[in-house]
């Protein structure tokens, strides 16, 4: 089961699994996305369902769950991909904006678990894997939001690992690397001119996520506790396990290099 599965990296990653002979649960908000998703990735060898369903309500989570349960029996692969993206000052962001982002990036995690981990518990061959970021890691300029969804679900999915493995349940938390997807362009933002330059600095830097999708899955087979792909991504956590004060200088000075 994915979520955020019809654009970006979901769908790479939904494309991927399907490759392997893995059947699909393809959770996203976006209705026609996610039926294209199903159509161009659907085949004789996996079977495909979409699921419109806001991840940050907890019943409609509960709900999905029960469906794909009824549809495909089981589940043994979670991933809570879904996701939206904040670019803005904390006194540029609105309380309801800060909320949703939060309730999306965070609680959607949370929500995923609790309607699935009873499903992955039964067979104790279960795995989850949760999307975070580098700003789970350090502080960024006009990332407040965004920052503290991502921190969130690094503290608890390293908690939920420590408390599921003996259940045979894994928890991993992916961080992907910057990415030349949408998420930009479809989140909040205060500056269309920040925007753009994030936008541009992502298709300049980011992997391909085709690549991105396949290395993460192929170090999934082993269980880590976490992936971290990218250059950009590693020294980054090199860097701000080293030195967490050079490191936020140096992400200040960039910050202001880049423009965003």
């Amino acid at each position: 089961m994915i979520t955020g599965a019809a654009s970006g990296l979901g769908r790479a990653l939904a494309r991927d699994l399907a490759s392997r002979r893995c059947h699909l649960a393809l959770i996203d908000i976006d209705e026609s996305s996610l039926q294209a998703a199903e159509e161009e990735i659907g085949g004789a060898s996996a079977k495909v369902t979409h699921h419109l369903v806001d991840v940050a309500s907890e019943a409609a989570m509960r709900d999905a769950a029960a469906e794909i349960l009824r549809v495909h029996g089981t589940v043994h692969l979670l991933i809570n991909n879904a996701a939206v993206s904040a670019s803005a000052s904390f006194d540029g962001t609105t309380p309801e904006a800060f909320d949703r982002i939060l309730r999306v990036n965070f609680f959607g995690v949370v929500n995923g678990c609790r309607a699935f981990l009873p499903l992955l518990q039964e067979h104790r061959q279960g795995q989850i894997m949760n999307v975070s970021s580098c700003f789970a890691w350090i502080g960024y300029p006009r990332k407040t939001a965004y920052a503290a969804s991502k921190a969130a679900i690094r503290g608890f999915s390293e908690s939920l690992r420590l408390e599921v493995t003996e259940r045979g349940v894994g928890v991993t938390v992916l961080y992907p690397g910057p990415l030349p997807t949408a998420i930009v362009r479809n989140g909040i933002t205060d500056s269309e001119e920040g925007r753009i330059r994030e936008e541009q600095f992502l298709l300049r830097r980011g992997k391909r996520i085709d690549i991105v999708a396949r290395q993460c899955l192929n170090r999934l087979l082993d269980d880590p506790a976490r992936i971290v792909i990218s250059f950009d991504y590693r020294a980054i956590d090199m860097l701000a396990r080293l030195s967490p004060g050079l490191a936020s200088r140096i992400v200040g000075w960039g910050s202001a290099r880049a423009g965003f």
